[in-house]
C-alpha cells in the first residue's frame, strides 16, 4: 500500500515541478458573463480532483441518509432482491441452453446480491457442470439443508471417481431410500449396482428409472434384458423346475415383456431347454409381445416344431419377407440343413442385406466347404453393404 502512496505523491510532485523548470506552467482561463478566473493549468487538476472527492463525500452521505430511512432501505431492498431474482433467471436460462459457465457467473452475482441457499445449490450444480468440482464443494457450504449437501457431494464425488461406487454402495442405498425421486442419483446406483453385480437391486430399481426416465429405451430395455438374464441363470441353478416356476411367478405384464422374454429364451438356450425356448419364441411372436429382428439379431431362434410351424406359415403369406426367410435360414443351419440354410438366407440378403445375414451365410458357405463364398459374405458383413 505504502508503494502506491509513493508513487501518487510522485505524480503530484511532477505536476508541479515539471512546469516549473521548464519554465511555462500553462493556464486555463473560465470566463462566466463578466467573470473570468484565470489559473495555473496544475492548479485547475488539483481543483478539479478536489472537487470530485468532495462530491463523492456529499454523494455518500446523502445515500447514507437516505438508506437509513424506512422508504430507503424499502427502496434498495426492492432494487437488490429484483437484481438477484433477474441473475436467477439468466442463470436458469443458460442452464436450459447448455452454457453451464455462463449460469455459474449469474448464479454468482445473484449471490453477491443477495445470500441465498437456493441459488448456492443452482451455482453449485452449475460448477459441476464445468467440472469444477472443488468450486461445487466450496458452494455446498450455503446449502440450507445438511441432507442435500450429503446428497449432493456423494454426486459430486461418485461423478468424479466412479471406481469408488463400490465401496459407497450402503450410502447409496441409504440415499436413495432417502430420495427415491432423484433421477441423477438413481443413475448412479444402476451403474454401482451393475458393476457389483447386484442385480436384485436393479430389478427392484428398474421401475422407478422406467418412471424417472433416467436412461433411454434403448438402454433401459438392454438393462432389464441383462438383470432378468442374471435372475433366471441364478434360478436355473436349482433345475429346470426351479426356472419354469419362477417364469410362471412373473406378473402377466412381465411374461409379455419383450426384454425379459429375449432374456428367458436366452437362459433356456443356454440350459439346452429347446422346447420351452421354442414354445415360448413361437408364442411371443404370435401375440406381437416379440419382434423377429430382435430375435434374429439376438440369435434367439431353435429348431422348435411350433416356432418352424409358425415360420412356414408365414412365409406362405409372405413369400418374399427377408427376415422370415432369414429366420428359416437360422433354424435350417440349427439342424445342419446347409442347402436349405443357404438357399433362405442368399435370398434374405437380397431382400434385406444386413451384417448378421452375412455372418450366418458365411457360416453356411464354411460348413459347405465354400471357403471363397464365405470370405466374401464376411468381407460384405464387415462392409455393412450387399
Amino acid at each position: 500500500m505504502k508503494y502506491a502512496w509513493i508513487i501518487v505523491l510522485l505524480l503530484i510532485a511532477g505536476l508541479f515541478i515539471g512546469p516549473l523548470w521548464d519554465g511555462n506552467t500553462g493556464y486555463v482561463l473560465i470566463a462566466v458573463g463578466n467573470y473570468t478566473i484565470e489559473t495555473s493549468l496544475v492548479a485547475a487538476v488539483i481543483l478539479l480532483v478536489l472537487a470530485v472527492l468532495v462530491l463523492r463525500v456529499i454523494w455518500s452521505f446523502i445515500m447514507r441518509l437516505v438508506r437509513g430511512t424506512a422508504w430507503g432501505m424499502r427502496w434498495f431492498g426492492q432494487r437488490r432482491t429484483s437484481k438477484a431474482q433477474q441473475a436467477v433467471t439468466d442463470g436458469a436460462k443458460a442452464l436450459v441452453h447448455g452454457d453451464p459457465r455462463s449460469a455459474s457467473s449469474a448464479f454468482n452475482r445473484s449471490w453477491q446480491l443477495r445470500h441465498d441457499g437456493t441459488v448456492a445449490l443452482f451455482a453449485s450444480y452449475a460448477a459441476a457442470a464445468n467440472e469444477d468440482y472443488a468450486q461445487a464443494r466450496e458452494w455446498l457450504q450455503h446449502a440450507p439443508n445438511p441432507t442435500e449437501l450429503q446428497l449432493a457431494e456423494t454426486l459430486f464425488t461418485l461423478q468424479q471417481h466412479p471406481e469408488q461406487a463400490e465401496q459407497r454402495l450402503s450410502e447409496l442405498q441409504e440415499l436413495r431410500r432417502q430420495h427415491p425421486q432423484h433421477p441423477q442419483l438413481l443413475r448412479l446406483a444402476l451403474q454401482a449396482y451393475e458393476h457389483v453385480h447386484r442385480w436384485d437391486e436393479v430389478l427392484v430399481a428398474l421401475p422407478d428409472a422406467q418412471r424417472l426416465a433416467v436412461l433411454s429405451a434403448t438402454a433401459l430395455s438392454e438393462l432389464k434384458e441383462r438383470a432378468y438374464r442374471e435372475r433366471f441363470l441364478a434360478v436355473g441353478r436349482e433345475g429346470p423346475p426351479a426356472l419354469a416356476a419362477f417364469w410362471k411367478s412373473l406378473a402377466r405384464d412381465e411374461r409379455r415383456s419383450a426384454s425379459i422374454r429375449q432374456a428367458y429364451i436366452g437362459v433356456l438356450k443356454t440350459y439346452q431347454l429347446l422346447d420351452a425356448a421354442d414354445k415360448v419364441a413361437a408364442r411371443g411372436l404370435k401375440r406381437g409381445d416379440l419382434k423377429l429382428a430382435q430375435l434374429l439379431d439376438k440369435q434367439l431362434l431353435v429348431p422348435g416344431v411350433e416356432l418352424r410351424d409358425y415360420l412356414q406359415g408365414q412365409l406362405k403369406q409372405h413369400p418374399e419377407d427377408g427376415l422370415l426367410l432369414q429366420a428359416m435360414g437360422q433354424i435350417a443351419m440349427a439342424t445342419n440343413e446347409w442347402s436349405l440354410a443357404e438357399r433362405a438366407l442368399r435370398r434374405a440378403s437380397e431382400l434385406v442385406p444386413s451384417r448378421r445375414v452375412w455372418l450366418d451365410l458365411a457360416q453356411v458357405y464354411t460348413a459347405q466347404g465354400n471357403s471363397q463364398a464365405a470370405l466374401a459374405a464376411y468381407e460384405k458383413a464387415e462392409l455393412g453393404t450387399n
